[in-house]
């Protein structure tokens, strides 16, 4: 007689699916750590692509790639790579908090944190979740208590780190030992990878490039004993790189060399070997990693000649307000492999401002008679802190740095200037994150090098010349076309403008996401008219206060 299984599997395929789940079920957790594994690498590539994109401007791309993480942890909690892609989420939210300004994302940030010392408390993530939580609560929400409060957490979870699991059958030699390899790993060194320098008679400005921030500090050394006056940094935990020379000649006004060392296993020196004491700052900046250090010798006071005036007109506009500006930098911002904001349609932000940058100084040498600079003339990438050495070095009057906008609100237009100093709104703190994409992504320690930079930067003189181009230029563009939007004057913490010495504004044209005012953009004659206005504010500037030099 034959059987037919088919009637039978057909009533209760419910519980075979049932008995196969079960039969099965002690090979489920290898296929989900291996899943999750894969998601993982997948993510992390996506991140490193997205690091390095135009994406990194826009929210939605932010909260796409920490949802991709935040999918995994939630999927595979119980998986090794679950508390790495907690940790991840919460530094994305954290680094988004630099470009958004919104207390928000730094409350978000500080939910997963408190998700992985909570959920995974013996990862070894744990006191690095700790410590960014501290970081924010002290520096970013000013909130010493709770910073206090979770300090305190991190030394008993060191504590209990450290105790062996049966206390009764260990010596007390055993317990030493077991306390000390219990230890979470040291911080990995950094790593001075490059120094980069420029000079002149009376400035010089170093960039020693990092793999990651250093604990560092600065001293100084009188001449002595037939030795040059000396000013060395000691950065822990740092390792030298064997590709870099030990010895960097400069011989310039202020400094002879600068000299590396492996000072101690765990410790680079780094010696500048100068020619005088002279004034110094030494600052931190983020992505990439880099100290930057300025020189500033101490000039001679010397009588500035003008041009005697011609017998016969007619005479510029400095010739008869007796005025005497020797030099202007126009830095026409980003270049080469940085070509900043881009429109739908492929319009470039580096090649706009560009065409602005040479009009403009076309304009200013013809009425003025001074010398223009401009930090690029043609489609090259140079490093934002280069940009500011160069107007240092040329002992340049103003600093001029064009840029345009862009926004995730296509609605968005108008033009603005801003000089430095602390972002004034949320706004303010999204454009200057924008700008300094080629430099730097992390606004909060900006912020805080900010209170001594800004105790040496011509900040009244800089908001004085950025109402007067603001003011100039809405009313040039709007004489000439319509629905111009003053979106006024502002402050950021523009990385190009720190460290200048000079009165400094970076101005935003227009908006490359507008439909209307893409454009515009693309108009010689609008751009024409753009460089009329920059070229009336900087005449107005110099007819207010009549200035004579800057030095």
């Amino acid at each position: 007689m034959k059987i037919s299984w088919y009637p039978f599997l057909k009533r209760n395929w419910f519980y075979l699916f049932l008995f196969s789940l079960l039969f099965f079920s002690q090979s489920l957790p290898s296929w989900a750590k291996s899943e999750a594994e894969i998601a993982y690498q997948r993510a992390e590539r996506e991140l490193k692509h997205f690091a390095y994109s135009k994406q990194i401007k826009y929210r939605r791309y932010w909260l796409r790639i920490i949802y991709r993480f935040e999918r995994i942890y939630l999927r595979f909690p119980q998986s090794k790579v679950a508390p790495k892609a907690l940790y991840k989420t919460a530094r994305l939210w954290e680094e988004l908090y630099g470009y958004s300004g919104r207390k928000k994302d730094l409350l978000e940030a500080l939910k997963h944190y408190r998700l992985l010392w909570e959920k995974y408390p013996r990862s070894s993530l744990v006191d690095e979740a700790l410590k960014r939580a501290i970081s924010i609560y002290e520096k970013k929400l000013r909130d010493p208590v709770t910073a206090l409060k979770l300090k305190r957490r991190l030394r008993r979870a060191g504590g209990k780190k450290s105790k062996p699991k049966n206390l009764a059958s260990k010596t007390s030699h055993h317990r030493k030992f077991h306390s000390n390899s219990a230890k979470t790993s040291p911080p990995t060194p950094c790593l001075i990878k490059n120094v980069r320098h420029w000079s002149s008679q009376e400035y010089s400005r170093v960039v020693i490039d990092l793999s990651r921030k250093p604990i560092y500090k600065v001293h100084t050394l009188k001449a002595h004993a037939g030795k040059p006056p000396r000013l060395y940094i000691d950065c822990t935990p740092a390792k030298l790189s064997p590709y870099l020379t030990p010895l960097i000649p400069i011989k310039d006004g202020l400094l002879k060399q600068v000299r590396l060392g492996q000072y101690r296993p765990k410790t680079v020196r780094v010696v500048l070997d100068l020619n005088s004491l002279t004034n110094y700052r030494v600052f931190f900046l983020d992505e990439p990693p880099r100290l930057v250090i300025d020189l500033v010798g101490q000039s001679e006071k010397t009588k500035i000649v003008c041009p005697k005036l011609p017998s016969k007109g007619p005479f510029s506009l400095a010739q008869q307000l007796g005025l005497c500006v020797r030099r202007i930098v126009i830095d026409p911002g980003h270049g080469g492999r940085d070509p900043g904001a881009k429109s739908r349609h492929g319009l470039r932000e580096k090649d706009v401002v560009l065409k602005v940058s040479k009009l403009l100084a076309k304009k200013l040498r013809e009425r003025l008679g001074c010398e223009v600079i401009l930090t690029r003339s043609k489609d090259v990438f140079i490093p934002l802190e280069q940009r500011t050495a160069i107007a240092n070095m040329k002992h340049t009057d103003l600093f001029i740095s064009i840029h345009v906008n862009s926004s995730p609100n296509r609605r968005a237009r108008g033009v603005e200037t801003y000089y430095l100093n602390f972002a004034t709104d949320k706004e303010a703190m999204r454009v200057a994150a924008m700008e300094n994409a080629a430099s730097t992504r992390s606004l909060g320690e900006l912020q805080d090098l900010l209170k001594n930079i800004l105790l040496h930067s011509k900040v009244e003189e800089s908001s004085r010349l950025a109402r007067d181009i603001q003011e100039e230029l809405v009313h040039t563009l709007s004489r000439r076309y319509r629905r111009v939007r003053n979106r006024g004057v502002k402050t950021a913490p523009f990385v190009v403008l720190i460290g200048t010495r000079m009165p400094a504004v970076l101005v935003e044209i227009g908006f490359i996401s507008n439909r209307f005012e893409e454009r515009r953009l693309r108009d010689p004659r609008y751009l024409e008219t753009v460089a009329e206005g920059l070229a009336r504010g900087i005449e107005r500037y110099m007819k207010e206060i009549k200035l004579t030099a800057y030095r």
